[in-house]
């Protein structure tokens, strides 16, 4: 695929993955400033024991007032503020307030644990470098009305987006660093981009860069006429693609699709690529896209010995590699926190009375009961209970988003989806009516959203 063909999408990419594909973003809901998860002044909803790096038992609390915030916003985000709508709602999705309560514990016990593993390796988070991640996403966007325009899809006020979304991810950066050097396996990156690079030189040699100028499927015409007047020298190259290209993405750098060793491009592209020499200009190239005039920019050649240092490669290319080593480095942290999470034991307090998510349903319950008794006997049941339904909402079992769920949140506000109700359009829990998701981040015009923190 080209560098150019981003996928556009409906509001905002959900950023709840980071760090090598198994840690979540938290929820932004924790801390201890205002109390925090551990805000034990409504009671205690849960305990958490676990060890530490020196395997002493630590005590950790979950308070009642965080959970049932955390209901009531959802109640207040999907409509369901009326307690006979949010009865119906459980219904339908097979809960009850005890199921609600136990699958927003479950989701605030990783931002807990989170929250300790950073204490436990004095990871803390400056305002400084929040602010350096928020510039790196806002380089993203071609003006700060489009950034604006793609962080109001997110359901957020920048305030909200730098709480849930860039801090808690630049404090998982900081803590996978600090416990890859406990576990003595940091990785020397340039070492092994360097080693890396050496065991690609066949590769390497005779990379191309380009740039190219996009026309519609249907613009033949304009492309050929184009092609000639490059040719000619009445136009120059920036004025075309400033003038005539329709891939926004690389518009603004001259039509820049990078290094072909690093970048993956459609076949008709990389075909005609590597036919031409440093400066040449091909004739209109159609592909899935539309049809592409490309120029090559440079042309790499492997020094006569080797590489024998990364300064003996284009800037570009180390960039490239060096992103892909420290991906692959942070397996050590995914595998250490998981461990983390799993070594813990949760004990969940009885759900006390009173609390306002806790709403009668005899009435919905009598009428599932009905229903289900009315299907016993009947093809595709089992014991008198109705077989699920393929494609009906269940309660999810992996850390993916709910198939098809489009423009809704995640199951908990960056959550673990294993641990929440989920459903068709999914909030947190799931339900009809869900609106865009936190736990997101900004897709800029290209619907590309930012590296991971």
């Amino acid at each position: 695929m080209l560098k150019f063909n981003r996928l556009k999408m409906a509001g905002a990419i959900a950023l709840t993955i980071a760090l090598g594909g198994t840690m979540v973003a938290c929820g932004g809901n924790g801390g201890s400033a205002n109390g925090g998860i551990s805000d034990t002044s409504q009671g205690v909803a849960a305990t958490v024991k676990v060890k530490d790096k020196d395997d002493k038992e630590l005590t950790l609390e979950i308070g009642e007032k965080i959970v049932t915030e955390y209901v009531q916003d959802f109640r207040e985000r999907n409509e369901l503020t009326d307690d006979e709508a949010w009865a119906k709602w459980m219904a339908d999705n097979a809960l009850t307030p005890a199921d609600v309560r136990t699958q927003v514990i479950n989701y605030y016990e990783q931002d807990l644990l989170l929250e300790e593993a950073a204490k436990m390796y004095d990871v803390k988070v400056d305002d400084s470098e929040v602010q350096a991640a928020l510039d790196e996403i806002k380089g993203q966007f071609e003006s700060d009305e489009a950034y604006q325009e793609a962080l109001s899809a997110t359901g957020m006020t920048e305030e909200e987006y730098i709480e849930k979304v860039l801090e808690p991810n630049t404090l998982q950066t900081k803590l996978a660093e600090a416990v890859e050097a406990d576990q003595g396996t940091s990785v020397d990156v340039d070492a092994q981009v360097l080693s890396t690079a050496q065991a690609m030189e066949s590769v390497l040699d005779g990379s191309r860069r380009s740039s190219h100028i996009l026309f519609g499927a249907d613009d033949q015409a304009t492309a050929d006429e184009v092609v000639a007047q490059l040719r000619d020298g009445s136009l120059t190259w920036e004025d075309a693609v400033k003038q005539y290209s329709v891939d926004e993405y690389t518009k603004e750098t001259g039509g820049d699709n990078g290094w072909n060793s690093v970048n993956t491009f459609v076949e008709a592209y990389d075909n005609a690529l590597v036919q031409l020499n440093e400066g040449d200009i091909s004739d209109p190239v159609a592909s899935d896209y539309g049809i592409h005039i490309i120029k090559c920019t440079a042309v790499y050649t492997v020094p006569e010995g080797g590489i024998a240092s990364l300064s003996d490669l284009p800037t570009e290319i180390v960039d490239a590699m060096r992103l892909q080593v420290e991906n692959t480095s942070s397996d050590t942290f995914t595998t250490w926190f998981s461990e983390f999470v799993n070594s813990a034991e949760v004990t969940i307090n009885e759900m006390p009375s009173g609390l306002p998510y806790d709403v009668d349903m005899s009435a919905y319950t009598a009428a599932t009961d009905e229903g289900t008794a009315a299907t016993e006997g009947t093809e595709g049941t089992e014991g008198g209970v109705e077989a699920p339904v393929e494609g009906a909402d269940q309660p999810q079992t992996t850390d993916q988003p709910a198939e098809g769920a489009e423009g809704g949140e995640q199951p908990v506000e960056g959550g673990d989806a294993a641990a929440q109700p989920t459903g068709e359009n999914a909030d947190q829990p799931t339900g009809e009516n869900a609106e865009g998701g936190e736990g997101q981040q900004p897709a800029n015009e290209n619907g590309e959203t930012t590296p991971a923190q």
